[in-house]
């Protein structure tokens, strides 16, 4: 196994613990159908991220802060930001509340988890897109994938103006396969150029 795939690995395992463990999953039950998303789904990890879908239709603001205690007793988290994107619709986001957990009580490294409560409908259209990403990984770009998001995870812009959709998006429709081809696509489809404002040394 090569160095990012024991990574990706690693931390899917950590990840596992956080979930089942240490009791996370058990409160999250009981405010709705909780659905692992993201890189942690795809077994595509190269840091500590974890996000999570709330799937509930009768969800509300006083549910939210009270799973947020229990997410508190049970994570012990550093910091928390609550959202709602239910009010302020973006456009970017789901529409839902959200949850940004950071805690480096469960393992030495920090741990940042992202909770959205969502509604059926919202929940559906993710899991198609989690699902049609699922169908076209195979080895080589899934190696490329994790090249990539090992690349990006640390530079200023990802999770701000490109995303890992962008990522998939890249590799998987139009077979970008690497750093500096990736650094091209997005430059050319999104017009951000990831190679002049990245500080990683």
């Amino acid at each position: 196994m090569d160095a990012l795939n024991k990574i990706s690995t690693i931390i899917t395992q950590e990840a596992t613990e956080i979930i089942y463990k240490h009791g996370l999953h058990e409160i999250l039950s009981k405010y709705g159908s909780p659905a692992y998303q993201g890189s942690y789904a795809l077994n595509l990890m190269t840091w500590r991220d974890l996000d999570i879908y709330l799937v509930n239709d009768n969800y509300n603001e006083i549910k939210h802060f009270e799973l947020g205690k229990e997410i508190m007793i049970c994570l012990r988290p550093y910091k928390m930001s609550y959202r709602n994107e239910i009010i302020n619709k973006s456009g970017l986001l789901p529409e839902g509340l959200y949850w940004g957990i950071y805690s480096n009580t469960t393992f030495p490294e920090i741990w940042k988890i992202d909770i959205w409560a969502i509604d059926t409908g919202q929940a559906v259209k993710y899991a198609k897109q989690l699902n049609d990403i699922k169908a076209k990984l195979n080895d080589a770009n899934r190696q490329a994938i994790l090249e990539i998001k090992n690349n990006c995870c640390k530079h200023p812009d990802y999770r701000i103006n490109f995303f890992s959709m962008d990522i998939y998006r890249a590799v998987l429709e139009n077979n970008i396969m690497s750093y500096a081809a990736f650094a091209s696509w997005l430059n050319n489809e999104r017009g951000i150029d990831i190679l002049t404002s990245n500080n990683i040394e």
